[in-house]
């Protein structure tokens, strides 16, 4: 048992200032290698679950309920780009509240894609 330890200290001995030269090159990396990859936490539906349906329904389809009268975001004319202002910014006079501060710009940016992709009526 003495002779196989001793064996195998020897060699771990031996073999060790090679891993050691190897682990600083498999550990350094430059960032610039690294790909970025965003992975989107919950998506439009989430969000627009959370905070679209009270007034727009779970459907997107609108219509008086306790809010006031939600537009039918099926039909909606809006580009992807003019809902993400109006999520961020409200129509006042229409009675949609900003929700700037309350979302943040990634997750309006994903609510205006499943607006324009999920909710809008199919041609």
């Amino acid at each position: 048992m003495k002779v196989l330890t001793s064996n195998l200290l020897r060699n771990l001995v031996l073999c060790l200032p090679v891993f050691a030269t190897c682990l600083p090159i498999a550990a350094v990396a430059e960032e610039d290698d690294r790909p970025v990859i965003v992975v989107p936490r919950g998506g439009g539906k989430e969000t627009f679950t959370r905070f679209c349906t009270t007034c727009h329904m779970p459907d997107g389809r609108g219509g008086q309920n306790e809010g006031g009268y939600g537009a039918d975001l099926r039909v909606t004319k809006l580009t992807a780009e003019e809902v993400v202002g109006v999520v961020t910014n409200g129509r006042q006079s229409k009675g949609m509240p900003s929700f700037k501060g309350i979302i943040d710009d990634e997750k309006i940016g994903l609510v205006a894609a499943y607006v324009k992709t999920v909710i809008k009526l199919k041609e």
